[in-house]
């Protein structure tokens, strides 16, 4: 499953309506924006967020991949083609709009440093359908779960256990339920297959301290999660077994790597504090060529130079 952010204005009553997103069928050599060529990347099952004027006013459930059809009706009188790229969707409008501006401290640092949805102060970027990594549909939902309870409770405060009883049938909170157990499960998937990766590439110890306490280790992305491509995120290229101390380290950018595989540390810390926590100024560590793009986009976009 994969969840996406449609950003859409004036045509959202329209597509909803309709029951589908669509693009224009451009001709044979004809340069597609990535937002708009994103269209073809959803299958069914997978889970949109539509945006409309900062806020998120519906989810919705693609029953289909990609596919041409006639022009909907709704199109006409417009300089389009006879035929228009679409999905079909069983949208669910939500109860409360969810207003991006109004949870940025949760959403920001979900954010990709590319391709992302939202800009710093929650407004949405230019652009049609936007990917929605694992983090992120995660807090999304619970977010939108959270606005969901408080609009029921607020309209059935009469009957103490109504707020909960009607969930069992609402279609919308079925949706972002399995949604959620699926994206959860895949996320669970995804960490295990990336940490089999890494412990079957790297001797098994802190690649800078040298711990081998194997219940402390934890296999770390240089390359963040929200950021990589599906095939990025388990490769052992991508990644370090590390103590608890110098995984948070590098998570947030306080150490890195030289091209050469030489530690750096950023000048945040201190001189007493490189002591305390082992980090030799001359320490090396070998890397794979194949994991040379992973160590330039954590010194480019992670580390705190």
């Amino acid at each position: 499953m994969q969840a996406f952010i449609v950003m859409q204005g004036r045509t959202y009553q329209q597509e909803k309506t309709a029951g589908l997103i669509w693009t224009h069928k451009r001709g044979t050599g004809q340069v597609v924006p990535p937002t708009w060529a994103r269209i073809n990347e959803i299958q069914p099952q997978d889970i949109l967020f539509h945006y409309v004027a900062g806020q998120i006013v519906a989810v919705s459930q693609a029953q289909s991949s990609v596919h041409t059809i006639k022009r909907p009706a709704f199109l006409l009188g417009q300089a389009v083609g006879a035929q228009v790229n679409a999905v079909r969707l069983q949208y669910y409008t939500l109860p409360a709009p969810l207003t991006i501006s109004d949870h940025l401290p949760q959403i920001q640092p979900l954010l990709p440093q590319k391709h992302a949805a939202f800009q710093a102060d929650g407004s949405g970027n230019q652009g049609y359908i936007y990917p929605c990594y694992s983090a992120l549909l995660a807090q999304l939902i619970d977010l939108i779960e959270a606005d969901y309870f408080v609009v029921k409770q607020n309209e059935q405060l009469s009957l103490a256990m109504s707020a909960v009883t009607t969930t069992d049938a609402d279609p919308l909170v079925r949706l972002l339920v399995n949604a959620d157990l699926i994206n959860r499960r895949q996320m669970t998937q995804t960490q295990q297959t990336f940490t089999l990766a890494v412990k079957q590439r790297q001797v098994p110890q802190c690649a800078i301290c040298g711990l081998e306490q194997s219940t402390l280790l934890e296999a770390t992305r240089l390359k963040p999660l929200k950021d990589s491509a599906p095939t990025e995120r388990t490769t052992a290229d991508n990644g370090l077994l590390l103590c608890p101390s110098h995984a948070a380290l590098l998570r947030q950018g306080l150490i890195g790597f030289s091209r050469g595989g030489h530690l750096l540390i950023a000048p945040q810390l201190g001189l007493l504090d490189r002591e305390r926590l082992g980090l030799r100024p001359r320490l090396r560590v070998s890397f794979s060529p194949a994991a040379a793009p992973f160590l330039n986009w954590h010194r480019r976009f992670v580390f705190q130079a």
